[in-house]
């Protein structure tokens, strides 16, 4: 068949798939919609993942699994709207799965070309895995698992995949904004980094202890179980650490800190609400991570890096400029503005060219930087990475999906 049958056949039916991954041949540009499997269908992953990369890109959202019916039958007229608006069908009834199953049936599915997942943490390795082993292109979020057992297992299942996209949601490396700071910073506008200061500080949640605590409770209410998010360090200050990262080049030697749970105002769980955490970097780097999640309202979230000829401070609603020597401002307020439709469409248009991303090991090294503090504090003594990734942490005590 030559080139000009090819893309004949390709472009007549929206029905035709692939064994092989989604993407572009010869450099031509896929003319249908991405099909898009969603598994875990919950706030963050309906309201910011999911509608940003419908509403900014060639996307249908084709098929749905969640543990409970009830959370998908909340967010699928919304969903459907998003189809609607761009003249797709509704999501068929026969593409919805639920139960302990539900992820397995829904990568079954030949038409489906990419999969963003949005559970809870402790089961983004085991859905990962399964997803990269059935080859399809997948959006994880972050953090990438609550334990370092886990983020090792998804570095392994992604190790040397090079023929599809496999990336993790950290909206905040994809702003404009920070991507131009850190650039600036590469480039050597602040000079040889010093030391750093990271900052995630936001309002605590409160509830009443249920009459049973059981595992269907705790997964509806895992950010406040360590065993199924990792707490809140894992997955709050993590955003901050990921573009410590970005800008270091590097992971830390050692972590020491201290945490605990004072101000909680939630009778269940075992989170601690506030950190603090020394890190050393290569070159004898200091960083300091603060993070708080008590009360009513935000502190704000800010990464600061301190040259030895200026600053670079990037601040979720202060602005992104460098001062010193070589002064420089983004001009912008909402430094986070155009992340979420940016990271949307780095992942998708990397399936349509077949330019292939693989950022796992980046995103799964960011969860582990946190992971390395919380033990630490948690430790009340030094810690370093060698000694967390020999140890290979896992914590038990993780939902048994057999009863769903």
């Amino acid at each position: 068949m030559d080139r000009r049958d090819f893309l004949k056949v390709f472009a007549a039916s929206a029905a035709f798939s692939m064994i092989k991954p989604l993407g572009a041949m010869a450099g031509e540009k896929i003319n249908r919609p991405i099909r898009i499997g969603f598994i875990g269908t919950g706030n963050r992953g309906t309201y910011g993942v999911i509608t940003a990369m419908s509403r900014n890109n060639n996307v249908e959202l084709y098929a749905l699994a969640d543990l409970f019916r009830d959370r998908i039958d909340k967010v699928l007229p919304h969903l459907n709207n998003l189809n609607k608006a761009k003249g797709l069908p509704n999501i068929a009834e026969k593409n919805i799965y639920v139960g302990k199953n539900a992820y397995k049936e829904l990568l079954k599915d030949d038409n489906v070309d990419a999969v963003v997942i949005a559970t809870p943490a402790y089961a983004h390795p085991f859905i990962f895995e399964a997803a990269v082993k059935a080859h399809k292109h997948v959006y994880c979020e972050k953090p990438a698992a609550p334990d370092a057992y886990g983020a090792l297992r998804m570095i392994k299942a992604a190790q040397g995949v090079k023929d599809r996209s496999l990336v993790m949601g950290f909206q905040v490396r994809h702003s404009s904004a920070y991507d131009e700071m850190i650039r600036r910073v590469h480039n050597g506008d602040i000079g040889k980094i010093v030391a750093a200061q990271l900052y995630y500080n936001s309002g605590g949640g409160a509830g009443k202890k249920p009459a049973v605590e059981d595992d269907e409770f705790r997964i509806r209410h895992h950010f406040q179980y360590l065993e199924l998010s990792g707490g809140t360090y894992n997955d709050q200050a993590i955003h901050v650490m990921d573009i410590c990262r970005e800008v270091l080049k590097a992971n830390p030697i050692y972590a020491v800190g201290h945490s605990s749970r004072k101000g909680v105002k939630c009778e269940y769980g075992n989170f601690n609400t506030n950190y603090q955490v020394l890190y050393k970097y290569p070159e004898d780097i200091n960083v300091m991570v603060q993070q708080t999640s008590v009360g009513s309202a935000s502190g704000g979230v800010v990464a600061r890096f301190f040259g030895e000829k200026g600053t670079a401070e990037a601040k979720y609603d202060g602005g992104v400029f460098i001062t010193g020597e070589n002064k420089w401002d983004s001009g912008v307020k909402n430094a986070l503005g155009d992340a979420d439709p940016n990271k949307g469409k780095s992942f998708i248009d990397s399936i349509i060219s077949g330019n292939y991303i693989n950022q796992i090991e980046a995103g799964c090294n960011s969860t582990l930087m946190a992971i390395l503090g919380r033990e630490a504090a948690a430790k009340g003594e030094k810690l370093t990475w060698d000694e967390l990734i020999k140890s290979k942490q896992r914590y038990g005590n993780q939902p048994d999906l057999s009863k769903f």
